[in-house]
Formats: C-alpha cells, structure tokens, sequence
C-alpha cells in the first residue's frame, strides 16, 4: 500500500475536488468511508454530492475557523492509500478499517493523549492507472486549536502503511520482494493493440523461461532467438567484447514498425545479467561461447552453435529432474525464513519452470503464466544480499527445460502430472514460508496459482493425452515410443497420490475432470482385447 502526501489551505477545496468528476473523470460512485467521531453531518457510507461536500468542508475546518490557528498556510493534510492495479479492489468495510488503523498511527484520533484532529475517508472510482485508494483529508488544527506535529510525517506515514499491509494481509510493499511498476502508457500500448498482456509481461516470461532451461549464457541466447525474441548485448563502455547487459523486444506485428527494447532490469529486478549469471555455469569458454551467440544476435546472423536445446530430452532425463525437484522440496524444509536470497532463488526457477511450461502449450496466457506470475514476485528482492556460497542444492532448472522443449509422447501427459505434482509441493514450501513470515497476501496469491489456476491445467494434461493415444493408433504394440517411456498403472496412482498431498483438498492434476468418466490406459483395453479375442 502506497501512501502520498500533499498539504494545502483549502479543505472545501479539497473536498470539492474529492467528490467531484477528477482530473479524467475517474470519480465514480463517491462516498464517505470512515470519519473522526466529531463529523456528524455527513453519515459513514453516504453517497457525496456537492451540498454534501461543502458540509463536510466547513464542519473539518472548524477549529482552524474557531482558533484562528494555522491560517498562513497548510493546515490541511491529505493523503491517498493506494494499492498496485494489480492487487485487485478492496470493499468499503475493509477500506474503513484500514482508514481508521491508518489514523491512529498518524496521531489523528487522541489515542496518544494528545486532542484528536477532524478527519474524513472518501472511496471513488479507480485511478486513471488502475489503482484502487481512498482519500483521507485531516485538518492539522486540533479540536483545541493546537497543531498536529509534521515532525516526518513522510516517514511515519510509510511505517504506518508497512504495519497495516501485514495486519491486513496485503502486499507488502516495503519488504524484502518488490516488483517494478507499470506506465501508463504500456498499458494504453496494450489496449490499443488488442494484445492478451502487457509486452514487458510476454519478454519477462520469455526471459524467465529460457534462463532457467539454460545451462549457459550461450544456450540462453539461443533459446531466446529460438523462442522469437530479438535481442542484443551492452557492452562495457570502451569494449566490443565484455558483455554487462542485455535488451529484448518482441518482434514488431507491423512491418516497418519500431521495436520497443526492455533492458533485464527493467523486466524484473532478478532478471539482470549479473543475477542471471548466478545460476549459469560461468567459465572461459562458456564465456567465448555467450560472446560469439551474443555478436551473432546483434548482426541479425544466425546463431553459431546448436546446443542440447535442439534434442529432445529423454526419458531418463525425465525421471532425474522430476526426482530433482521432489529433493528441492524436501530440503527446502531446512531453509531459513529469513534466507530471503535463497528463496528468491527457489523461486525464481520453479516460476521459470511454469513460465516455460507457458511458453510452449499457451497461445495467450493462461493458468500457467498467471502461476510462473505469482511465484515471480517472491523471486524479486528490493535489495539482493551478497551472494552466500551454499552446499550443492537440488534444483528446478532441469524441470524448466524438459517443460520448455518436449514433444508429444506417449508418456507425455503421465510425466507432466507427475512434474506437476512435484512443482506444486515447492509452491506450497514458498507458501508456507510467506505464511510464517507475515506476507499473507502473498500466501495467498501462491495459495490460489497452486488451487485454482493449476487445476486447469488437466485441460492440457488431457489434450496431450489425446493426442499420445492417436500416436499410439498410428503403430504397432510395442514401437518405439511404448518402449521409451512405458505408463503403469502404479504410476499413475502415484501421480494423482502425489498432486493430492500437495495442497489440502486440491484436485488431482491427473484425475478426470468432474462428470467424466476415467479412461482405461492403453495396457488395460490391450488386456481386455486379448480376453474376448479368446
């Protein structure tokens, strides 16, 4: 929650303004909220007109009028509570309380001792940004004609909106996790366009998907080219071959157009170079390898070496990072609340597992990215600590490839499943911990991607399934691909035992979906074949 101050010497001025249309008509729907016990002409959940105003506006500043103090200048205090558009829309009952809590920690309502101050909340339509807020305007002159103390007000204000984001499990701004904001002018971009989401969405989720299937810098360039993504290095001042940064941009939809580049930093605070680089194997000639991809991109050429983004993974492959990721969960158990650089890191990976997921199966985005959303906050630290050597950890970059490059197979569905249900459990590891350590909001967000958004996923589970069944009509019994990645009953039990456990009463990713009835697997309609053949 973002607190702004302004001050003034006009509160029926202010007030005017409050219940008035706004700058861009953006006030809609304005009423009262909450109110010092001294107001009584207006009623708390009243509809504002002008009359209304102009009632308020002289009852607030009564004292002033009275005592005759503060009349030079501002004696009027105002402040908007704002919440990130994203955040969603709070009622007016929860908007009440926090303008109440708001204004006893301010000093306004006498519970320090000291006289009470006039205040009033108003609650209105929408920024123009999308922001959800509430006004308070408090007259500075106390009801015994003393004046309210400045002393850093700033300050106190910031502190006071830290506690109440955590007391009613909002996002905590000021934390250790903090997201870059939005302008504008990207989301007009966006409206205009027609376009599912904002372009620094669909890079960061691309950026975010590819980083974690990379192994290198190298391979990280060429699934960014692979992916559609135009991208180009920044160089060190002075040099043509040290590499400190780098752009992207989509490619334009109209020919002609210009595209609109995205430096890492700016996509996600852990989507720099330097953080990326953490998580890559960083030698000589990983290096001399990054720096040929990198000049190539930014020639327009072609990329310079193929890498393992160009097979398909195995089925061994499968079984070791699907294990991999069960191992992380198990010791994340072990991590520290406070380990903030660490969890950043889990996460960060575990949403660059569903980002790639999302890449690969969603057109437009759907649950998946909304998940590799979600998880992506707790990746994004206001200040990164310096780096800790830790003892060798499992890890969810080999899920992040297979999720990012597999073709439809006949164990495809099965292996997802399974995927999935171990992904889930690091979701509900990173959910405990911002349960236990007070960011409830986030939690939640966490909590619902893992509930909601992943039980949608079946859809693309089933879609697959679908389509391994028709590949195996088109062979014979034991090709190839029953011989890959056999599918057994035992693993499939599994797979729903394990989704089941990852959050209380979810769904199982691999079950039916409701009203549906459950499919035999190949081997038992193979079996049933045999006994009326006999």
């Amino acid at each position: 929650m973002m607190p702004n101050i302004t001050k003034g010497d006009r509160m029926i001025g202010l007030i005017n303004y409050l219940v008035g249309p706004g700058r861009a008509n953006e006030h809609t729907d304005q009423r009262l909220i909450a109110t010092s016990e001294s107001i009584v002409s207006v009623e708390v959940g009243q509809r504002l007109y002008a009359e209304s105003a102009l009632r308020l506006g002289r009852e607030l500043d009564l004292p002033r009028s009275v005592f005759g103090t503060g009349t030079t200048k501002h004696h009027v205090f105002h402040v908007s509570l704002s919440l990130p558009a994203d955040e969603g829309q709070l009622d007016d009952e929860a908007w009440g309380k926090i303008a109440n809590d708001f204004a006893e920690k301010m000093g306004f309502t006498g519970s320090d001792g000291k006289p009470p101050c006039r205040w009033v909340a108003i609650h209105h339509g929408s920024s123009k940004a999308g922001n959800d807020h509430i006004h308070l305007a408090v007259s500075m002159v106390r009801e015994d004609g003393t004046r309210w103390s400045q002393h850093k007000d700033f300050k106190r204000a910031q502190d006071a909106c830290a506690e109440l984001e955590v007391k009613h499990g909002l996002r905590v701004v000021r934390g250790a996790h903090a997201e870059r904001g939005y302008h504008p002018k990207e989301r007009e971009r966006a409206a205009a366009m027609g376009a599912p989401e904002l372009d620094r969405d669909r890079l960061q989720r691309a950026v975010r998907a590819v980083s974690t299937a990379s192994l290198d810098e190298a391979e990280f360039v060429r699934r960014l080219r692979r992916s559609g993504v135009l991208a180009r290095p920044r160089f060190a001042t002075g040099t043509k071959d040290q590499i400190v940064g780098y752009s992207v941009a989509l490619k334009p939809a109209i020919r002609g157009e210009r595209a609109v580049w995205f430096g890492g930093g700016r996509l996600a605070k852990d989507l720099t170079l330097p953080k990326l680089r953490e998580g890559w194997n960083v030698t000589p000639e990983t290096m001399a390898a990054a720096l040929s991809e990198w000049q190539a991109a930014a020639d327009g050429k072609r990329i310079s070496a193929q890498g393992r983004e160009a097979h398909e993974p195995t089925a061994e492959e499968w079984a070791k990072h699907t294990a991999e990721v069960g191992a992380l969960y198990e010791r994340m158990k072990t991590i520290p609340l406070d380990d903030d650089a660490l969890w950043a890191q889990i996460a960060r990976e575990t949403a660059g597992a569903f980002a790639a997921w999302s890449l690969r199966t969603e057109s437009v985005p759907g649950p998946l990215a909304d998940t590799a959303k979600a998880l992506a906050r707790t990746a994004q630290l206001r200040r990164f600590p310096p780096r800790i050597e830790h003892a060798p950890m499992p890890s969810a970059k080999g899920a992040g490839m297979l999720l990012i490059q597999t073709a439809v197979g006949p164990s495809t569905a099965a292996g997802h499943a399974l995927l999935l249900a171990q992904l889930r459990n690091t979701m509900r590891a990173i959910h405990d911990m911002h349960q236990a350590a007070g960011g409830l909001r986030d939690a939640e967000r966490v909590r619902d991607a893992a509930m909601n958004k992943l039980t949608l996923v079946r859809g693309n589970l089933k879609a697959l399934q679908e389509q391994h069944e028709m590949a195996h009509a088109a062979v014979s019994a034991g090709s190839r691909w029953l011989d890959a990645a056999p599918r057994t009953e035992s693993e499939q039990e599994k797979v729903q035992r394990l989704v089941g456990q990852s959050f209380p009463h979810a769904p199982a990713a691999a079950a039916s979906a409701p009203g549906e009835k459950a499919q035999p697997s190949n081997r038992e309609a193979e079996a049933k074949d045999r006994r009326r053949n006999r």
